[in-house]
């Protein structure tokens, strides 16, 4: 008596659930950074200049650096994503009292 065949495990997953279990589009997160000497709020909007238009930013993260003398100089890192539904990097805020310009 012969035993009966069985089905590859894959024909026997329904095909709505490997849809499910497929890669969607992903997004694409990057950041910029930029320096001033003048303050930070000049540091953020010179990192804002150079992110693609239309890309929503998700945090921002700025540093005092002291170059000596009593003197600093200002470094904002600004998040972006090419989707909204991209997370927020850690250790990024958002900043709501500047808005994108």
């Amino acid at each position: 008596m012969s035993r009966p065949r069985r089905l590859p495990a894959m024909l026997a997953v329904p095909p709505l659930l490997l849809l499910l279990t497929l890669p969607g589009p992903s997004a694409r997160a990057g950041s910029v950074t930029a320096e001033s000497v003048w303050d930070r709020n000049d540091a953020r909007k010179r990192a804002l200049q150079q992110i693609p238009r239309g890309a929503p930013e998700t945090g921002t993260q700025c540093e005092e650096i002291s170059v000596g003398n009593g003197d600093s100089r200002y470094r904002c890192t600004v998040f972006y994503v090419d989707s909204p539904a991209q997370a927020m990097p850690s250790g990024a805020q958002p900043d709501p009292a500047h808005p994108r310009p």
